[in-house]
Order: structure tokens, then sequence, then C-alpha cells
């Protein structure tokens, strides 16, 4: 059942790009339209039908921790103590007694569209072991992926030749995916090519524009767009 199904929010990160905004508050604690970016996630996650959660964290948990244990939040959670981090997916490889045989990821900083519905991400067909969302409407994103016959073939930040999608920053895995993540520091968006060349990467498209708080230009823009949501529910 879907409300069986375990997100794993990634929200280990430094924020680097927010500047003074995380000096002391970690990005999944940024406010957005008067609450915690956290908040909205988890919120979300019900919505869209998940109803178990894990959090990967590092720089800044305690907050993190401290937040969701006052709302009652039911959660388990990990840390990445590796000096400087281990990256994304490091992390999940930190998270590993934590992973059921398949669990869906989401980057703890990407909104998705108020007019996202459920149930979406099934668990990849095998022998893939990963699916990725992936968008067209990401207006001030280059595009990243490239798509055909419901696959992801290609994958890179600087945008590969004829990319014509987003990676919206939600992802269904296996646990089989742990065998693809090297040891030491490693980041999903090294992970990704390496799935996509061996053929391991499903694709799945959804409608809608999807936000990521990355930046202050980009939170200031979610906060907006989540305020007028919330003004005309």
């Amino acid at each position: 059942m879907q409300s069986e199904r375990l997100v794993v929010f990634l929200a280990g990160g430094r924020a680097t790009r927010l500047e003074e905004h995380a000096t002391d508050t970690p990005k999944a604690l940024q406010p957005v339209a008067g609450a915690p970016l956290l908040d909205h996630l988890i919120a979300e996650a019900v919505r869209l039908g998940f109803g178990r959660f894990h959090l990967a964290l590092g720089h800044l948990y305690e907050p993190i921790v401290e937040h969701l244990r006052a709302r009652g939040v039911d959660f388990t959670w990990s840390i990445d103590d590796v000096d400087g981090g281990s990256g994304t997916a490091g992390a999940l490889r930190a998270a590993a007694d934590h992973l059921p045989d398949e669990f869906v990821v989401w980057l703890a900083d990407t909104l998705p569209p108020a007019s996202l519905r459920g149930p979406l991400l099934p668990a990849p067909t095998a022998p893939a072991v990963a699916r990725m969302a992936v968008s067209e409407q990401v207006p001030d994103v280059t595009p990243n992926v490239t798509v055909r016959d419901g696959r992801v073939t290609a994958y890179d930040k600087q945008s590969p030749a004829g990319a014509t999608h987003v990676d919206a920053g939600l992802y269904a895995l296996t646990r089989d995916v742990l065998a693809h993540v090297p040891d030491g520091r490693s980041d999903l968006e090294q992970l990704w090519p390496a799935l996509a060349e061996q053929g391991l990467m499903e694709a799945e498209v959804l409608n809608g524009r999807f936000f990521d708080i990355g930046t202050p230009g980009r939170l200031a823009v979610a906060d907006r767009e989540y305020r007028a949501v919330s003004e005309r529910a």
C-alpha cells in the first residue's frame, strides 16, 4: 500500500547557496509561506499518500530532530557524521539500516506542485534499480535529463545534448541501488549518469512546476507561490 511506503528526506546538506539564510537555520527549516519547509514537505507527502518518514541528516541536524519531535511526527533518522559530509548518495549508504526493499527518496529542498496527485513513483521494474520523477515545467532550471521510451538514457547537471526534462528531486529506489554507491564521498548527481548508462533507471514524467528552494531567489518564489495556494484554499 502507498501509505506504508517509506519516504527518505535527504536533509543533511550545508545549503551554501542560501548564503546567510542558512547560517544558523538548516535548509529544511527555512520558512515558506509562514511555516518551515519541512512541514510543507511532510504535508505534501501525506497528501500524496505516503505514511512513513526517515530523515537522512548531517549539518545542523539537532534543530530538525527537535522540531519534528515537538510536532509529534513519527519518524526515524540517521546522520552522516563524516567530516565534510559523504554526499547525497553517501547519505543513503549511512541510512542503510533503515531502508526497506523499496523506498522513495525526496530531496528536502524540493516542493511539488499543488496540482500533483498520487499515487506516484511505483517501484522500479527489475533490472532497473531507480525510477526518477522528471518534469518539463521548471522554467528557471536548464534541462538535465534525457528520456527515451520510459527510461532515463542520459543525465548531466551541465545539460546533456538532447535533454528535454528536469530532475524533479523525487526517486523510487530499491535497496539494490546501494551496490552502485561507491565508497567515499558520492552524490546522486554522480550516481544517476552511471545508472542511466547501464539502463537501470526508469523515468516518470510528472506535470506541474516543482520548486527548488536552493537559492535565496528560488526560496522567495516558493514562498510567494505557496502563499498564493494557501490563500486560494
